[in-house]
């Protein structure tokens, strides 16, 4: 699943596709947001597992740009330059995998933001078929 996925599918939920039968939309609604919380509590479990990778990565980058990683780490990836202390979170913040790391998190935040926004719509289409319920009874001289 990802966030263009997940914005079809959003397209395909979210309208009300039977005017005439416009009472059974509202049950139609129960399914729908059960569905995408299951989307937004995978994405949170993604992000969560993200930020921890990005916090074992940052203190892995500390240890390397620091001078105090394993002696086979510089064996297999070289770094010669002697960083102090106040460029540390410059060279590390600007280090590809940690970059690469925090654009999936990101990624995550937008999936979860998404997720929150569509269970919002969908909270709101149940006041828009009451609303739509109502206007009909209206028009039938009801209320």
């Amino acid at each position: 699943m990802n966030l263009d996925t997940l914005k079809r599918t959003a397209k395909e939920d979210l309208p009300v596709t039977d005017q005439e039968h416009i009472d059974q939309e509202s049950y139609k609604n129960q399914m729908i947001k059960q569905k995408w919380l299951d989307f937004k509590s995978d994405f949170e479990l993604l992000l969560v597992k993200a930020k921890t990778d990005h916090q074992l990565l940052y203190r892995q980058k500390w240890e390397y740009y620091g001078g105090k990683a394993d002696a086979k780490v510089y064996a297999a990836k070289p770094f010669d330059i002697r960083v102090m202390k106040t460029d540390l979170t410059m060279y590390i913040q600007s280090d590809e995998d940690i970059l690469r790391i925090s654009n999936k998190i990101g990624y995550y935040d937008s999936c979860v933001d998404y997720c929150k926004g569509v269970i919002k719509s969908i909270d709101n289409r149940g006041w828009d078929i009451r609303n739509a319920t109502d206007w009909k009874k209206f028009e039938a001289g009801m209320m």
